[in-house]
């Protein structure tokens, strides 16, 4: 618990510790294993890093650090196999700008070797790794950290996606893989989502609603079907149940429980990047300066208006999945932030 504190009191002093909980954890029956499981190999082992980027979470504080601490450069942690995948869904209208998507990509250099992948690519990573397969628990109880599965059964898990196989290993024994996500409330997420891509107004922000109700309630119209981009849509609405559950909350619940090391919550953002250093193996004073050294996220905080009370009831319903799903990843990281404290 002390490194825990002084940890967190570092991040406060660079200005990490705002508005996350205070909460003091309650230590689990099962850290002791975890610990074996996951901390012992850590100087012994190669390791490949997996962060799994949501839209509008704050993730990339996050991303930037854990490419700081693996010493990776953006260029490298960017080529997650396919790297133009999320521009050509931004531009999905435009003909002529996938094109050009894909060959901005290909002009960039990367002189090191791969072995992470932490852009928004990383969703579609796991949406196809665990999409159509069964994953076991191995307690009853879906919080325990004795779920998660060992590193070679994950790798070669990861390994069936064909196109991340350019920051994967061909083969997994010695090697270490640390799999981290960040997941924010879903209300906030959305509502962030819609006011960093369009004008701040209540009509729109109600119009934008109403449609993700349309298509949660099965109500969608064939022409507005017909007219969406669905990987941009999903984004917008329904990001944790479809990259992570194939549109099942049970099966998220599962792919968090058994294939991550570490959930991270927005709203206890200091606690999680403290979580995340210890995870790598950092010192609370080297997590403290890299949380100096790295600028936090942009915060469009300004640009949003206050919730009406319809939107709230709407965003509410449109992310009912998403809430089930969120409320879980923080129970897992109840459990997991005090084993890397």
């Amino acid at each position: 618990m002390f490194w825990a504190l002084l940890s967190w009191a570092l991040l406060a002093a660079v200005g990490l510790g705002s508005g996350c909980s205070e909460d003091l954890l309650e230590p689990g029956l099962d850290y002791f294993s975890f610990l074996q499981h996951s901390l012992e190999p850590r100087r012994a082992k190669e390791t490949y890093s997996l962060f799994v980027k949501f839209h509008k979470v704050a993730g990339t504080t996050w991303r930037d650090f854990v490419d700081h601490i693996t010493g990776v450069s953006l260029n490298c942690s960017n080529l997650c196999g396919k790297p133009y995948l999320e521009c050509q869904i931004a531009y999905h209208t435009d003909p002529l700008f996938t094109k050009l998507c894909e060959l901005d990509m290909d002009a960039r250099h990367c002189d090191q070797p791969l072995h992470s992948c932490t852009f928004h690519q990383s969703l579609e990573v796991i949406r196809q790794a665990v999409s159509g397969r069964t994953l076991t628990a191995n307690s009853s109880d879906l919080v325990s950290l004795q779920n998660l599965w060992p590193d070679d059964q994950r790798l070669a898990l990861l390994y069936n996606v064909d196109w991340a196989r350019v920051w994967l290993p061909s083969t997994f024994g010695g090697k270490r893989l640390l799999t981290t996500t960040l997941l924010r409330d879903p209300t906030e997420r959305i509502r962030s989502y819609y006011y960093y891509i369009a004008p701040s107004t209540h009509e729109g922000f109600r119009s934008f609603l109403e449609s993700r109700r349309d298509y949660v309630a099965g109500n969608m119209t064939q022409e507005a079907f017909e007219n969406e981009s669905w990987p941009l849509f999903l984004q917008t609405c329904c990001e944790y149940e479809a990259y992570l559950g194939d549109g099942s909350v049970e099966k998220a619940k599962l792919t968090l429980a058994t294939q991550f090391n570490l959930v991270g919550i927005t709203e206890r953002m200091s606690e999680g990047l403290v979580s995340l250093g210890r995870l790598y193996g950092l010192t609370p004073w080297e997590v403290g300066r890299l949380g100096k050294e790295i600028p936090r996220d942009l915060d469009n905080g300004q640009n949003k208006l206050d919730w009406a009370a319809d939107e709230l009831l709407l965003a509410t319903y449109v992310s009912k999945k998403s809430r089930a799903v969120y409320d879980f990843a923080k129970e897992l990281f109840q459990q997991q932030a005090w084993a890397w404290a």
